[in-house]
């Protein structure tokens, strides 16, 4: 009778340690990333929001796709409308410009004067892709402004938790300043098209919100959007990136090795009350990001893995991707590597 209820207490601690990540959570319990158990007693990577749970993403991550054509799009959203064109036709002659949208993006402050967000769309109608790619921080002082907004306030998107106010009025009043129009019109022309949506550091933010809104407005499938963004900060809050992981299959944030903006702000209780968190999937580069470079598809959303474990962080990663420097490299033609 005693190795029957032996073997029936070992028999439940044992399916209870083997249960999965979100059961477990679900369950009231930690999961331990290193075991793989349920309430592991010896753990260094304890998971306790279900974001976390290790996951494949839903699509595939392609690095020749990410430097041959996502990459121009960074640098054709950082120029004129003439050089984006040229940005096109040195790396994907069949994609055209179709608008560049210029807005004031913030309130007159007395301690900042008004900064400008910019964007581009573009239409490849031998692929079928519909493009909107957001531009990255232009300056100091919109630095200054997103920083200083990071503490300050977050706005509701929609039902779907909170993103900060600076990246919520940013994209409303690119919204506003002809990009509904435009979108609206374009899905007219083009109703069964892919809709690439990208940008590179405040880009890479809007980006994100610009692909959920699309979607919160109805004007396209969550299946017919792709998105990926480059040094990309905490966007929105854990319900936010709760609903973009389980709304968007194709979701890739590329961080380049040490670099800062994608851990502001950073994730501790002092400053982060509201726990901002990344959606899935991170996409690390530890290394140069030259041709040929290994990279991690990190399991986790936004946990203590991948760039999370960086201590040394770096301006200067943040500004070069796929071992391009993104500086003046649209107002280059992007030249094709």
């Amino acid at each position: 009778m005693q190795k029957l209820i032996f073997a029936t207490v070992l028999l439940i601690a044992t399916c209870h340690a083997l249960q999965s990540c979100e059961d477990c959570l679900n369950s009231g319990n930690h999961y331990c990333a290193d075991t793989k158990l349920c309430n592991s007693p010896v753990c260094l990577n304890s998971i306790t929001h279900i974001l976390n749970c290790p996951r494949a993403p839903n699509a595939t991550y392609d690095d020749n796709v990410a430097r041959t054509k996502w990459l121009p799009l960074f640098g054709a959203s950082a120029t004129s409308a003439q050089m984006a064109q040229k940005c096109f036709d040195n790396n994907w002659p069949t994609m055209k410009l179709s608008k560049r949208i210029l807005v004031n993006c913030s309130d007159p402050s007395p301690i900042l004067p008004l900064t400008q967000c910019a964007m581009i769309t573009a239409v490849d109608t031998t692929q079928k892709i519909l493009v909107m790619s957001f531009r990255a921080t232009n300056s100091g002082t919109q630095l200054e402004e997103e920083i200083l907004n990071y503490f300050v306030a977050k706005k509701a998107f929609f039902d779907s938790g909170y993103i900060f106010e600076f990246f919520y009025d940013a994209y409303v009043a690119l919204w506003k300043g002809g990009l509904e129009a435009e979108m609206r019109n374009l899905k007219y022309k083009y109703p069964d098209y892919e809709v690439w949506v990208t940008g590179h550091s405040l880009g890479a933010a809007l980006a994100s919100v610009g692909a959920s809104w699309v979607v919160k407005a109805g004007l396209f499938k969550p299946d017919s959007i792709k998105l990926l963004t480059a040094g990309q900060p905490r966007t929105g809050d854990y319900a936010y990136s709760s609903w973009h992981q389980n709304t968007f299959a194709y979701s890739f944030r590329v961080v380049h090795a040490h670099d800062i903006v994608p851990h502001v702000p950073f994730q501790y209780e002092l400053v982060d009350h509201d726990k901002m968190y990344h959606h899935r999937t991170e996409i690390w580069y530890n290394n140069d990001m030259s041709v040929g470079s290994p990279y991690h598809v990190c399991q986790e959303a936004d946990g203590f893995y991948c760039s999370n474990q960086n201590a040394d962080l770096s301006w200067a990663d943040h500004t070069h991707y796929f071992n391009t420097d993104l500086d003046g490299y649209g107002n280059q033609g992007c030249p094709k590597k």
